[in-house]
């Protein structure tokens, strides 16, 4: 005698039913999850920035050498607004500018969200770390831009230390 097996499967009702609550949640978390990606791509740029700060400072000090950062990545593009590259060289003539002969120590990436606008007393172009890690009274901010929204800025004193703190408004990025 042959036992006859039970399927088992689901119906299209069920079926139809299950993809219209996924498709709701992930329809509800979608905005959620983009703007989760976005504050993290953000905070990759501000961390990033201050690792470079550290890093160019921490050079200066162990080299005893001045050493400058620019934007650009081949030389410097004598800009205050940094986009796509970021040059940290050692800069024996301290002039901001990398010259024939300097090394270069560092390339790095700046996200092509983002841009970066350097401001300071001086309307330098760089910014540059002394030997004993003090700016060269280069004190100022850089300012996390996104379109022509500020986002966050880290402000450098003359000593070298830094500090984030929450832009008033977006002015500087509507440049």
């Amino acid at each position: 005698m042959i036992v006859p097996t039970k399927q088992r499967a689901y119906s299209l009702l069920e079926l139809l039913t299950t993809l219209s609550v996924l498709t709701l949640v992930l329809g509800l978390a979608s905005p959620s999850l983009t703007s989760l990606i976005q504050q993290n791509r953000q905070t990759d740029s501000i961390n990033q920035m201050h690792a470079h700060l550290n890093y160019a400072r921490a050079k200066a000090i162990s080299s005893r050498s001045m050493v400058s950062l620019c934007a650009g990545s081949n030389s410097c593009e004598g800009t205050q607004t940094w986009t796509r590259h970021m040059l940290v060289f050692q800069d024996s003539n301290r002039n901001g500018k990398l010259d024939q002969g300097e090394t270069v120590l560092k390339v790095a990436t700046i996200d092509a969200s983002h841009r970066w606008i350097w401001t300071n007393f001086r309307q330098q172009k760089h910014m540059a770390f002394k030997q004993n890690g003090a700016t060269d009274s280069l004190n100022g901010t850089f300012t996390l831009c996104e379109s022509n929204r500020a986002i966050r800025t880290v402000v450098i004193n003359i000593t070298g230390r830094t500090k984030l703190e929450t832009p008033a408004n977006s002015e500087r990025c509507r440049t």
